[in-house]
């Protein structure tokens, strides 16, 4: 279907999520109407406690979908949250290095002080 908006034309992508009707319904303006469920619900990934600036923070839990495949998918998806950890660490070591370059070449005291305070910080919790 060709849709137009502000003069931009487009065409409507069909939504690719496969849903199942439910049970709960009812009638709105004289139309029977039902409550559509998806039909795959992703896991979530498992737990990993982190630390930003000393604020501990989180990631949600596995819910494993079946026993056998348990211990492969908890394997494959803690590497991807180790990736995920690793690269989360290098992007802080990276601000943090930009922060503390920029700091000296304002000459703001302080501030030096203050970010390597941090990154002595970040070196004693790793």
């Amino acid at each position: 279907m060709k849709l137009s908006y502000r003069g931009v034309n487009y065409d409507q992508a069909p939504s690719t999520l496969e849903v199942t009707e439910g049970e709960i319904g009812g009638m709105y303006r004289g139309q029977n109407w039902r409550y559509h469920y998806p039909r795959h619900i992703a896991t979530p990934l498992p737990i990993h406690n982190l630390k930003y600036r000393g604020v501990p923070y989180g990631t949600s839990q596995l819910i494993a979908t079946t026993p056998a495949k348990t211990g492969i998918i908890r394997n494959e998806r803690e590497q991807v949250i180790d990736e995920w950890t690793n690269l989360h660490l290098q992007n802080i070591r990276r601000s943090l290095e930009h922060r503390l370059q920029v700091a000296k070449a304002n000459g703001d005291q302080n501030l030096i002080q203050l970010l390597e305070a941090e990154s002595k910080q970040m070196a004693l919790s790793l």
